[in-house]
């Protein structure tokens, strides 16, 4: 979202969007935001404000269409269906990542369009409606390459290491903050090369590929998250999501 022409001397600004509020960061002659839409969000019409010291500055409408999914059904062994029991784990990995994901950097790291993290063949896309041995339907959440293990994995933009560590069921885990409320994260690896709070540059590697956690092959599996909402990482490479 980009504020044009902001009144002189504004010293701060906040959308307001489907009830949430998100913080706008100025650059240049304008303001701007990234605000997530989530796989399941309802399609409609829905008005945007953007508001500071109390007043509208400015309102539009934003429509938001089908995405398009597509469903799967896979089949998964016991060994790798037996992580998904242990709710205790599960929830504790969820609870790192979403504390993880709250986290808002007021300044935009990233520049220009991003690169693809790493060689190999796209598997499965994001948004993919997926139900393994017959259960209910849920989104994939990211973008998976699939290649040898111990491929390179590069950061696909500018940052700051946020969590580089073992997990659960996404494995050996990288996530970069690219400031603005935009994370990457980097999931499955064999091996972690980068620490959390350094930082690195578009095309730095951060791991090795690999299949640790709830995989069933070595592959990256590939996330962007833009204020806790999981996202199409493909978008950032098309072209520059900038101010």
């Amino acid at each position: 979202m980009r504020l044009l022409n902001p009144p002189g001397g504004l010293g701060d600004a906040t959308a307001q969007f489907n009830e949430g509020s998100y913080p706008m960061l100025p650059s240049g002659d304008r303001w701007f935001a990234v605000i997530g839409l989530a796989t399941d969000f309802a399609i409609g019409d829905y008005s945007i404000e953007v508001s500071s010291g109390g007043g509208v500055l400015a309102s539009g409408v934003l429509s938001a269409g089908d995405g398009g999914f597509q469903f799967e059904s896979i089949e998964l062994p016991p060994s790798s269906i037996d992580l998904l029991s242990d709710h205790a784990a599960v929830a504790a990995e969820r609870a790192t990542l979403a504390e993880v994901y709250s986290r808002f950097t007021p300044e935009r790291r990233w520049s220009g369009a991003w690169i693809l993290p790493a060689a190999g063949t796209m598997t499965n896309g994001f948004g993919l409606m997926r139900s393994i041995n017959g259960g209910p339907y849920y989104p994939h959440s990211g973008t998976d390459i699939a290649n040898e293990t111990g491929t390179p994995v590069a950061a696909a933009a500018s940052g700051v290491v946020a969590l580089a560590r073992p997990m659960y069921l996404y494995g050996n885990v990288v996530v970069v903050d690219h400031g603005a409320g935009v994370f990457s994260s980097y999931n499955h690896l064999d091996g972690i090369a980068v620490a959390e709070g350094q930082a690195v540059t578009i095309g730095d590697l951060v791991g090795f590929m690999g299949e640790t956690g709830f995989v069933s092959g070595p592959h990256l599996h590939w996330e962007v998250i833009i204020g806790g909402v999981r996202t199409d990482p493909l978008l950032w490479t098309l072209a520059p999501v900038e101010p």
